[in-house]
């Protein structure tokens, strides 16, 4: 369990098993992440694997927020897919992200992200990169085999 004063990560979980993973790794770091599954994607799994669960719609982003302040989050990750092209057809966004989706001067998954980022930013969560748990499952940089690429070019 975290100590006073330590980050809080929150994980915002899509679909697949990305999320399980993140959550395991940051769990066999000692940190204890607030899980904000996504109803419409997420495993239905997380809720045996996470200490601190809240389900949200996928157009619920004040409520991401308020549930990540009320947790103390101060940085969070995503991990697994969301068709983000409900987003645009289908779901209804809250007041938030309806604002959001009106500034976007793109409708695709990049401008979404990085909206919600910069929107998560403003409210003083911090979006890290969702390999942030996962480096000992990276591979490192350099050559991974025994013989080292040529300089040829193939056309």
């Amino acid at each position: 369990m975290q100590s006073e004063g330590t980050t809080r990560y929150g994980l915002i979980a899509g679909n697949g098993q990305f999320p399980l993973l993140v959550l395991e790794a940051a769990r066999s770091r000692g940190i204890e992440m607030v899980v904000a599954a996504i109803r419409e994607e997420a495993s239905p799994e997380l809720e045996t694997r996470a200490e601190r669960l809240h389900w949200l719609g996928l157009g619920e982003l004040s409520r991401l927020i308020r549930v990540f302040k009320s947790e103390g989050v101060s940085r969070a990750v995503m991990a697994g897919q969301v068709k983000h092209n409900q987003i645009f057809s289908s779901i209804r966004p809250d007041w938030k992200l309806f604002q959001l989706l009106l500034s976007l001067p793109q409708k695709n998954t990049d401008s979404l992200i990085g909206g919600v980022a910069k929107i998560l930013l403003e409210e003083g969560i911090v979006l890290e990169d969702s390999t942030l748990f996962l480096q000992p499952l990276l591979a490192e940089e350099g050559v991974l085999t025994r013989r080292a690429p040529t300089p040829e070019v193939y056309h």
